[in-house]
């Protein structure tokens, strides 16, 4: 032969019809094998226990009690002592933080013993118990702000009490925290309206006793304009520090809340100060005269008419607060909106058997076609050594 390859002659049909060869010759090889892997899988498939699950789906509570007394507070002198609800943990909704709270130990933990899950799930610790109920647990949260719970389990009606047994923990931490949270700030605001009220009636004799000494003292009414407006600035900012430091106590630096309210106080300080001197510069007010240039006749009582005006009109809104911490101290009303509750399911959701048996039927064709091909390469090697030997 010269060496030529016949006309048409084409390496990638020789080689396809080289393996088709192959595959031919062992062909009972990899029908055995992929017949051994359908058999099995049916088996397997079929042996699988039946997994059942439900889904409960909740949202925020209209009400705004989603994780306190923040929402029922807010509308209060403009904010009063609020934002203890979804701006303790620097997020945008309620949403996020409950997912973190049902996968929280207490949460799982309770749903455990509720269920006598550690003798279910054969399981010596309530660690390995809480691992595995949270290998059966499955949190979601959709673009429209609906958190699905999904269970699952081998007892279809277990699952569904399981599901909704989660919401209802859920919602017994909530109110829980919302109580705690209402009861600190009852006691602090307790307390503040109490030394509140020392002063309050401390400016009181003060102008009574001013007024006993020196007779009435008549004032204009651009000072009376000034301490009314003094007062109110006054017992805002003093409102606000408190609702800083009520925040602060148990929240962090970064939220945004607090980060809010720090801005507001340093905003009213300047105002304040503006109203005190007159303002400076091209801000000067042309409706205040500063309190320094006030007749020296009026200055001592307005200085005591002012600070009575501050101490009445901070008793007032902390007495607004305090009630508002009583009534969300003692509130068990439902802090979460069920929108639908877990049902007993009709179908399984798992185990998936003819996927199972489609997907394992074809790994096992294509391992027997792997196979056969290292078995032959292995042939053709065996055979070129003798070759080479002979």
């Amino acid at each position: 032969m010269d060496g030529k390859r016949p006309e048409g002659y084409s390496e990638d049909a020789v080689m396809f019809s080289d393996y088709m060869r192959v595959l031919s010759r062992r062909k009972r090889f990899i029908g055995y094998v992929t017949g051994l892997f359908f058999a099995g899988s049916v088996v397997i498939s079929l042996l699988l226990p039946k997994v059942y699950s439900a889904t409960a789906s909740i949202l925020p509570s209209q009400q705004g009690g989603s994780l306190g007394i923040g929402a029922q507070l807010m509308g209060q002198f403009q904010g009063g002592l609020g934002a203890i609800g979804g701006g303790l943990l620097g997020m945008s909704s309620p949403l996020d933080v409950w997912k973190g709270m049902l996968k929280s130990q207490t949460v799982l933990d309770a749903v455990v013993v509720r269920f006598g899950l550690k003798q279910a799930y054969e399981k010596e610790t309530m660690e390995e118990t809480r691992e595995a109920l949270e290998d059966n647990l499955s949190i979601t949260r959709s673009k429209e702000d609906i958190l699905s719970i999904t269970v699952y389990d081998k007892d279809p009606v277990k699952v569904a009490q399981m599901a909704n047994a989660f919401v209802e923990e859920l919602d017994k931490l909530n109110r829980n925290m919302a109580m705690s949270s209402g009861g600190r700030t009852r006691g602090f605001v307790d307390e503040r309206l109490k030394e509140t009220k020392v002063e309050l009636a401390k400016a009181e004799d003060a102008m009574k006793a001013f007024q006993a000494s020196n007779g009435a003292v008549k004032l204009d009414e651009q000072s009376k304009a000034i301490i009314e407006a003094f007062g109110a600035l006054k017992a805002e900012l003093m409102a606000k520090e408190i609702e800083y430091k009520t925040l602060q106590s148990y929240s962090a630096p970064s939220n945004p809340k607090l980060q809010m309210l720090g801005t507001n106080i340093a905003e009213l300080k300047k105002k304040l100060a503006e109203l005190e001197d007159g303002g400076t510069g091209a801000k000067k007010s042309s409706v205040f005269i500063p309190t320094d240039r006030i007749p020296d006749l009026s200055i001592q009582y307005l200085r005591l008419l002012r600070e009575a005006k501050v101490q009445e009109t901070l008793y007032e809104l902390l007495s607004q607060q305090l009630e508002m911490a009583r009534i969300s101290e003692a509130n068990d009303t439902p802090t979460i909106q069920m929108l639908d509750t877990a049902q007993v399911p009709e179908k399984k959701a798992k185990p998936k058997r003819a996927r199972i048996v489609f997907f394992s039927t074809i790994a096992g064709a294509l391992l027997a076609v792997m196979t056969v091909f290292v078995l032959e390469y292995a042939e053709h090697l065996r055979s070129a050594d003798g070759n080479r030997r002979s």
